[in-house]
Formats: structure tokens, sequence, C-alpha cells
């Protein structure tokens, strides 16, 4: 039976009816659908959502249009097949809600289907499967709290206390964040007795801080400092946690007095330190106390010092309440002790200065072997925050060579990024601190998503947060979620390209990803959304993620029956292969076609686009668009000139200089507009040339490459900007005259000074400067002396190759000595022949014999014929010639 007909015997069932249904019933419809011809789905969903519009709680039609969408769109939540597992669950029919639950998970986790299978098990006595979906549903549901409590419970009475510890730490952060001390209570002392993490335990009383209050934290913090009473430094880091929390604390303060008599009770300067330091409770100000304290405590016999001013490195000779006394290596100095105080700060034998000092070979090695180390070592000595430029400085040259920096900066990179108790530092560049309390990559990640300000940049780094393999099940994860969730959520006012990026974003993580836990909270379906939009184009065009442009084209497709306009319109903001490749698969060729000849005729508003057409499209497809070889060439040269003068108005200049410079490219670089001079007619030629030569921003030495290729294929062709031929009766030509071959190695010469010596001379000055002072600094000073010199030669060289006229064999007349000409004479005053070859200034070469005709002597030789006898002086020099013969030189 078709699936148009078992829809009109759609009816209202009864209670006992739909009690009675079985897997059976929807097997049958199951068995329809799969024949149904894809083109004939759409039809067939509208038939089904009428069913829903006339009835609400029509069976069919709601199993039949969620399965459509489930074929068609897999990747939303399935809101039909949704209100139809509500209908079965209500009346307890959970042979049908197992098989809807099934069906609705093969395709996403969905939190409803998950508790609904749940209870299926747990009301048809399955208790063993319920926990694997409890399991899943927590993973999906952040904000299921009690579940996840339940899970615990039920590892710790299995006897898996891995698991148990895992899922209360779990239950424990959402319990916080919603307030809800009694089960915090609970947890945190189950905790406390099953697992042994020190830093844990303080990083959530920061957060119960944070997120409850102070004094909460601190009445878990007193349980925790009675597990940890026989370590007198984790008891001090609790106390002064508390102290932090509360700095009117007494009962935390007296309790601290106390730990630090116990630690420094071998100290002979206890007393003399907690009086200096006025650490007593209930005074003014006792976290400065506590500083005063420590600092002054760490100066005893044999402490290392640093004196900033002086820099330089000392120990602690003795130490009285009146005087310090310091050898600084060669010198012993004395200072009054509050000189002393201020003048010098006590260095702990592990810090990084007296390591360099002391043992520098034992670092040396050290460094190279353990990153870690290095790390924590460098960080505790800078106060437990330190940038890279830092920890470079505290190493190169004196430990680590400066060519061996690159490598310890990737492996210690690596480090702080994975090493729980390294963190970085929002809005510094490359710092980051040593935390006292751990914190998870996927934490570390967090922090970076909270302090970029910028929409699509958060969605980069959740993007990254998936593609580097960060934990996507972990509270971290689940607060980036939430962001996008509540973006979504404010769709009531207003669909804004962040509302739309959200939606692909949770989607495309679900079904590209394959991300189970990355849910929306509350389900909407990509039509509706679409529907509210008021200038599609335009809030394409904001999409500033070239993913999630895709991912809207990909849903246009499915949605808009008008979706090939849409995909034309859309093509100037993502000139990419997937909206040609779209058109022509889905039998759309023509728009494409479209898309060619809005892109010549609009050239300046459309650039981008012809540019990519220029590298992406067929000869065939330019054809049916019914623009030639010299329509695009024309086309490129008027925006080879419009983009050039937008870079001198200072219009979008960046994008501009980009598709100058690529417009040059291929005219130039790839040769077409040399091999349409070459193919083309003379009118063509003369059309290019026109172009060419009125653009001032085009550089002289391509337009002379033009004019030369114009004049080789048409050698009578008319320059309309050449200066008056050369008549051969003229005594001195004029212009900048040359061979093709000369005019060809000049070219290449200026290419090389441009993209090769002056590259390469930026290069060393840039690492001539990286070695110090400039004033004294020959390298640098060399590097910019020859960079002016290669300035010099190449605005010389431009400005020859700008003048040059080619002068080919074809032009020559040799019946008077012109450029060109090769010429016997006898010299009457030696007796003897002599032959010189007259050209220009480059091909000159005095040593073979070629004159430049613009010399003193090829200027006397000039315009002079077979027969005639010349008598000259040049500088004191006599000459006395008779001409033998004159014909072409060979060049």
């Amino acid at each position: 039976m078709k699936i148009e007909t078992m829809l009109k015997n759609d009816r209202k069932f009864t209670k006992a009816e739909l009690q009675a249904m079985t897997i059976d019933n929807f097997v049958e419809y199951d068995k329809a659908i799969k024949k149904i011809d894809s083109e004939d789905m759409l039809s067939i969903k509208e038939i089904s959502d009428s069913l829903i519009k006339e009835r609400e709680d029509s069976v069919w039609g709601r199993y039949v249009s969620g399965s459509i969408s489930m074929i068609r769109r897999p990747h939303e939540d399935n809101i039909n097949m949704q209100n139809l597992l509500v209908s079965f669950y209500e009346i307890h029919n959970w042979t049908v809600v197992e098989f809807l639950c099934n069906k609705i998970l093969e395709l996403n986790e969905n939190r409803f289907a998950l508790r609904a299978l749940a209870d299926c098990y747990e009301e048809t006595g399955r208790d063993e499967q319920k926990w694997p979906v409890y399991v899943r549903l927590v993973k999906i549901d952040f904000e299921e709290r009690k579940l996840t409590k339940k899970l615990a419970d039920h590892y710790m009475e299995i006897g898996d206390t891995q698991n148990a510890v895992l899922y209360y730490r779990r239950a424990l952060m959402r319990f916080i964040a919603a307030k809800d001390l009694e089960n915090i209570r609970a947890i945190w002392s189950t905790l406390l007795t099953n697992s042994d993490d020190f830093g844990y335990y303080l990083g959530v009383a920061e957060k119960a801080s944070t997120q409850i209050s102070h004094a909460f934290a601190t009445e878990i913090l007193n349980d925790l400092l009675k597990t940890v009473v026989n370590d007198i430094d984790k008891s001090i880091a609790v106390l002064k946690k508390e102290i932090e929390l509360d700095k009117d604390n007494i009962d935390a303060q007296n309790a601290l007095i106390i730990a630090f008599q116990k630690k420094y009770a071998s100290s002979t300067r206890l007393k003399q330190c907690i009086k200096r330091s006025g650490l007593k409770a209930g005074c003014a100000d006792f976290s400065k106390a506590i500083d005063s304290f420590e600092i002054d405590i760490a100066f005893d016999n044999g402490s290392f010092v640093y004196q900033q001013s002086l820099d330089r490195l000392g120990v602690i000779k003795s130490i009285t309440e009146k005087e310090v006394v310091i050898n600084f290596g060669k010198s012993e100095i004395k200072m009054s002790a509050d000189m002393a105080f201020r003048a010098l700060t006590p260095l702990a034998k592990s810090n990084i200065r007296v390591l360099r000092a002391v043992v520098p070979q034992k670092l040396a090695a050290k460094v190279k072997t353990d990153t870690r180390w290095t790390l924590m070592t460098i960080m505790e000595s800078h106060n437990n925050k330190c940038s890279l430029k830092e920890m470079k400085n505290d190493l190169c040259p004196k430990v680590l060579a400066e060519k061996d920096w690159n490598e310890f900066k990737k492996s210690a990179k690596k480090v702080l990024m994975e090493d729980p108790y390294f963190s970085v530092v929002i809005g510094e560049n490359e710092t980051y601190t040593l935390r006292s309390t751990p914190i998870t990559p996927e934490e570390k990640k967090l922090l970076l998503f909270k302090g970029e300000p910028d929409f699509y940049g958060k969605v980069k780094h959740l993007k990254d947060f998936v593609s580097e393999n960060y934990d996507t099940e972990s509270d971290s994860f689940a607060e980036m979620i939430r962001f996008f969730n509540f973006t979504l959520k404010s769709r009531r006012n207003g669909i804004t390209d962040e509302v739309i990026s959200s939606y692909l974003l949770l989607t495309n993580l679900r079904s590209h990803d394959h991300i189970s836990t990355a849910t929306i909270d509350d389900p909407v379906e990509f039509a509706a959304l679409y529907k509210a939009i008021d200038d599609k184009v335009a809030l394409f065009n904001k999409i500033n993620n070239a993913e999630l442009k895709k991912a809207f084209l990909e849903n246009v497709i499915d949605t808009d029956k008008q979706w090939a306009d849409v995909l034309r319109r859309c093509f100037p903001y993502y000139t990419y292969s997937f909206i040609p490749e779209r058109l022509r698969s889905l039998g759309q060729t023509k728009v494409y076609i479209e898309i060619l000849r809005d892109c010549v005729e609009n050239y300046k508003e459309l650039a981008d686009v012809l540019l990519w057409n220029l590298k992406n499209a067929t000869e065939k497809d330019w054809e049916k668009a019914g623009i030639t070889k010299e329509n695009l060439i024309i086309t490129l040269l008027l925006l080879l000139d419009y983009t050039a003068s937008c870079v001198d108005l200072k219009k979008d200049v960046t994008e501009n200089k980009k598709r100058n410079l690529l417009v040059e490219q291929i005219l130039f670089a790839e040769k077409k507009i040399y091999d349409a001079i070459e193919m083309g007619t003379q009118e063509l030629a003369a059309k290019i040339y026109s172009i060419i030569a009125n653009d001032k921003n085009i550089d002289p030495g391509k337009k002379v490459s033009i004019k030369y290729v114009i004049s080789e294929k048409y050698p009578d062709f008319r320059f309309f900007d050449d200066e008056a031929p050369i008549q051969s009766n003229n005594l001195i030509p004029t212009g900048f005259l040359c061979t093709k071959k000369c005019l060809e190695e000049k070219l290449k010469e200026k290419d090389h000074i441009e993209h090769v010596e002056l590259l390469e001379v930026a290069d060393e000055i840039a690492d001539a400067r990286a070695l110090g002072d400039l004033r004294e600094n020959a390298e640098y000073q060399y590097g910019k002396d020859k960079q002016k010199n290669l300035n010099a030669k190449l605005r010389t060289l431009t400005e020859e190759i700008e003048k040059a006229q080619v002068i080919t064999p074809d032009k020559v007349d040799p019946s008077r000595i012109s450029f060109g000409t090769k010429v016997t004479m006898m010299d009457n005053l030696k007796k003897e022949k002599i032959v010189y070859t007259i050209l220009g200034q480059w091909e000159s070469d005095p040593d073979k014999y070629i004159l430049n005709f613009k010399t003193p002597l090829g200027m006397s030789l000039l315009n002079k014929v077979v027969g005639d006898e010349l008598k000259f002086e040049i500088n004191g020099t006599n000459y006395d010639y008779t001409i033998l013969e004159i014909e072409v030189a060979d060049f």
C-alpha cells in the first residue's frame, strides 16, 4: 500500500487502541516510507504536516513527518517524533516507547528520549540496562545533578571507587553551580575520605567562594584543614586561603601564627621577624604582615640575596638586628638591617639566578632534559607569573644557546597547556601563571574562550577545542555550549548572524563531529529561523566563519525552493567551489553562467568573483556566457587600473592591493596579455596598448615589453605616444635605442633586484638589527648602505627601461652609419683597417669595438656613407678615417 493511501486512513485513536499498538504497526509504515522517491519526500511531508495541523494528536501524521525529517535533516531535533513519544509515554505503552526512543537515539543523543528509555527499563524491571543510559544522559545534560550523584553512589556501592570519585566530582561542580549546600557538604565529606588531591580541594573552595559565598568556602576549608593537620605546609596554605576569603577571621589568624612558629622553630630570628612584621591576630593589615614576615624570615645566615640596582647575587654571611654582612663574591659589604631589607631580595636556593650562578653546568643539563622542572623553577623565581620573553632572558645565552631556544619553547608551550598547574594569563601576550590549585587543559581552553571578546573568536576556540581532542564531556565544554545555547535563545529578539551561527555550530558539532554533548536546549528547526530573516544575503555576509557559511548554504538548499538564486547572490561573499559545484550537480548550471556574466559586467563591485572565476571557470563556461578571451583581457586591464586608483584614494587599501597584485600576476606573470596579443587582432592590440599606455600605475618595464610584443607582430604598428620616427638624413637620432636581447636582459636584472636582492638585504638588516645597538653595528650599517645602492640602481634602470626603444635588424638602413650598423674603415694614421659595431649605451663594449652611438666617437661617425673621409679631434687625439663598408650588424 502506498504511503499516501495509508495516511488517508489516519484517524483519532482511543486510549485503549493506543495502548494496544505494537511495533508491527510502525514497521509497516517504515516499509512504505522506504519506497518514497527522494523527489517526493517533501510533498509527502507536507501531507503529513497538514494532518498534524488538522489534529495535533495525529499518530501517523507525526510519525511519517518525523521519519522523513530524520532522513532529510538527521541533525535536527525531531519535534514531531518527540511529541509522539510523549503520547505513548503518558499511557505507559513501554514497547512503543522503547521503539521510538531507539529510533530517535539512532541519529542523535536526545535528553527526553534517554530519560524515557531509562524509565522504560526501570518500569519493565531491567535495572542493569538503565545505568548505561544514565551515563549517556549525564554526559549530555550538564544541568542534571541528582542523577550524576545517583551514578556516583551506584559505583561506590559496587566497589568502583575510581568511577565513583569521577561522578562525585562532576556532581559537586553541578551542585555548586546550583548552590545546593546540603548535597555539596555530603559529596565533599565523601570525597575527603576517598580521594587525596589537595590541589583539587583548594580549587573547589575557590569555586565555592565565587559562586556561593566566602563563608561557605571557609566552612569546607575547615573540613579540609582537619585532613592535613600533620602537613605543616598544606595547613599554612589552607589557613592563608581562609584569611584571603575573610581578612577578619581571627581563629585562622591565630592558627596561622602557630603554624609559622612550628615551621620556623629552628630559626634564631623567629621572634624578631614576628615582632618586626607586626604579625599579630587582629592587626590592621594581617595579609601585609604575612608578606612582611615571610620576606623577613627568608633573610638568614647562608641565604642568597639579589641586589637589583647593581644586578648582583650575594650570600648573607651574618645578620643581626642592626646589621647584615653580604658576600658578593670578590667583595664583602656591610649594610644596616633596614637598608638590606629595602635593597635586597632574598632568593631560595632553587631560584633560577642562584642555580645559574652556583651550578651552571648541572642547570644546563637539567633544562635540556626536564622542561616541566625548568618551567616550575622559573615561575617560582618570578612570583609564579612569567612570560616566554622573560623565560628566554633567564635562559639565553647563559644556560641555553640562542639556537636551542625555539626547540625549548615548543616543548614549554606544550607543557604549559597540558600541565594542570600552569595557566594562561588572559590579555597578556604569552604570559603564564603557576597555580596553587590544578586546572585541567579543558579549563585553560575555557579561560581563553571567556577572554575572547569576539563572537567568531569564541567559535574558533570551540572548534579548536574539538579538533585538538579535548574532553567534550567536561564541564568546561558544557559552559562553552551553554554560551551558544544562550545566544540561540536570544532569537526572540530577532534573528541575527550570531543566532544563526549558534544554531549551525551546535548542529554541525552533532552531525559532522558526532559530539553528543553539543545539545540544543530549546529545539528549533532551521526553516523557522530562516523564515524570520529579513535580509538573507546581508546576514550571510556577516557570518565571519567559512565553515558556518557553508553550513548555512547547505541548509538553504534543503529548505528554500528558490535556493539557486540565494546561492547566486551569496557567491560574492563566499568565493569557493561549493556554490558552482552545487549549482552544476543540482541542475542549475544556467545560474552559474549568469554569475559569469554578472562578474564581467560589474567587475568593480564583483572583483573577487571575477578573479575566482578566471582561475576556476572552464573555456566552455565562458563561451556559454558569451564572453570572449578578448573581453576578459580588456576587463582585467580595466580592473588593474581601478584597483590601483582605489589604493591611491585610500579605499579598502589592503584588499585592493591584493586584487591588483593578482590581476598583474594573471596578465603578466602568466602571460595572458602576451598570449592575447599573439592570438588576437591588431584592433585588440591597439585597445590593449591604449589602456596600458594611459595607466600611470603600470610598471614602465611592462609597458615596454607590451610595446615590443606588439611591434614584433605588427612591424608597421604606429604607437600614438612615440616620438617621430628617425629619418635617414637626421644628423642625431633621439630616444634610448637598444636591442631586443639587451632589453630582455635589463628586464630580468630589474626583476632580480626587486624580488631577490632587495628581499635578501631586508632580511640581512633585520638579522643585524636583532644584534643590538645600531650605532655600533657594522652589519646593520653595511646592510643599509647596500639597500640604498640597490634602490638607486633600480630607479636608474626603471627610468632607462621606460625610455627604451627596441631596434630590430630589419629597421636598420645600411646606406648610412646608424644604430645597428657594422662599419669597416681605414685608419689613415695607423695604415690599418678597423671595424666598429654601432649600438647603444647598454650594449657598449669598447674592448670589443662596440660603440655607443651617443659617445663623441659614435656621434662623429653617424650618418656617414661609404667613401667619406673623416678628420676630427676628440680630447686631444687626432682621427683620420676613410669609410670602406657599411652593413647591418649581427644582433
